[in-house]
């Protein structure tokens, strides 16, 4: 009988010592998905979204116009918009915008070959944008200047570039005053300024992913036979001095002044649409943080449960000892040392299966290394002093044992 109960006893140590294993491995996980995230939000946007709201704007069909027509109704709205107490910047823009939207056009640059075809070119991310859309947006112009309002239907086309598109095709060079050929507008652009880079994929997204280069293209010097897709419907950008979302009430009532058919819907601040990019990233952090969670307390009750069986099991011997002189503190040590034993093998197993298992996550981590030693040491840490505060119930019971009454039983 002694035998199958030291067997079972035994037993008990191994699946707890698994379960404090299981628990650093996901508590690990957990711990670098929340490193990595802290670290995505960190990360410079290439543009401001605070106080900065965006919203999309639809035009019935019944009310197509002729692209005069569709410029004069948009700086109506421009202006209308613009007068609102409170807005600071406003721009409709049309084509990419970040982390919402995405569109690219092929070009070749003035002064180099010719590629055959479109699809020879490269590419860059284009946004419609007006004057006042870098301030929206709290784009920062590096160089030269940015769309202002006299790049109209009647001035020559201009653009801005980001420093990727400048990086990559103006290496060593300065690219303000070059031209860009968009042969799908059939026009030949002169860069006149520089912008950050807009991370339009979201942060943490690897550069050969995706198109990066990016260029702002003039609303108002958009060609006519392009200016129909305008008619029904573009998005707008409006930056405020305080709570964005506090002013849609009086941009729907200055839209419903201009035309009352006019549809505004997917209103999004773009804190919040920052905070979209990073949903999938924050649901898997948060999902391994519950299971943590419950690792952690499944294998803290499991260590209390050992550890009181033991305690309950060495009543005699704990009276004896403390008959014999022993002090509270060498009972409590004699009892946390048996909680210690299964928790150390069980980081000391968890350690290991971490090192090996994070590796399967190490492309959704961002700024962190998936064997991060920060990480890895401070949920070691974390869970030895949690296991070992599952003792000190027992601990205490023990050193509160009356030696005479434990030497009667």
């Amino acid at each position: 009988i002694d035998g199958a109960v030291r067997s079972c006893h035994r037993l008990q140590r191994i699946f707890v010592a698994a379960e404090v294993a299981m628990a650093l491995v996901l508590l690990t996980g957990a711990g670098l998905m929340l490193r990595s995230f802290s670290a995505l939000w960190r990360v410079n946007q290439g543009f401001n979204p605070t106080h900065a709201i965006t919203f999309s704007l639809s035009t019935p069909s019944s009310s197509a116009t002729t692209p005069a027509e569709t410029r004069a109704r948009l700086r109506q709205f421009h202006d209308k918009l613009r007068s609102i107490p409170d807005v600071e910047a406003v721009s409709v823009t049309l084509g990419s915008r970040p982390m919402i939207h995405d569109s690219s056009l092929p070009f070749w640059i003035q002064g180099r070959p010719k590629p055959a075809n479109d699809n020879d070119m490269p590419g860059a991310m284009f946004y419609l944008v007006e004057a006042g859309f870098e301030k929206a947006m709290g784009i920062t112009v590096q160089r030269g200047r940015f769309v202002a309002p006299f790049d109209n239907e009647n001035a020559p086309v201009v653009i801005d570039i980001d420093d990727v598109f400048a990086r990559t095709y103006f290496p060593g060079e300065d690219p303000i005053g070059k031209r860009v050929n968009l042969t799908q507008f059939n026009v030949q652009a002169e860069i006149v300024g520089v912008v950050g880079h807009v991370k339009q994929w979201g942060p943490g997204t690897a550069a050969a992913a995706a198109i990066e280069a990016e260029f702002f293209y003039p609303f108002m010097q958009l060609p006519d036979k392009v200016m129909a897709l305008a008619a029904g419907g573009v998005a707008v950008v409006l930056r405020t001095e305080g709570d964005p979302s506090a002013v849609m009430k009086r941009v729907r009532q200055a839209v419903a002044e201009i035309d009352s058919r006019e549809v505004l819907y997917a209103v999004e601040t773009m804190n919040e649409v920052v905070a979209g990019s990073l949903a999938a990233r924050r649901i898997s952090m948060i999902l391994l943080g519950i299971f943590a969670a419950l690792a952690v307390v499944l294998s803290s009750i499991g260590i209390y449960g050992v550890v009181s069986y033991v305690v309950g099991q060495r009543t005699r011997e704990i009276g004896l000892r403390m008959a014999l002189g022993a002090q509270p503190g060498d009972v409590m040590r004699l009892v946390v040392r048996e909680g210690a034993r299964m928790t150390l093998a069980g980081v000391g197993i968890g350690l290991l299966a971490a090192f090996g298992l994070t590796r399967l996550m190490a492309s959704e981590l961002f700024g962190v290394s998936a064997q991060d030693p920060l990480t890895f040491l401070g949920v070691g840490a974390l869970l030895t002093v949690i296991a070992l505060l599952a003792c000190y119930v027992p601990a205490r019971r023990a050193v509160g044992v009356d030696p005479v009454v434990a030497l009667r039983v």
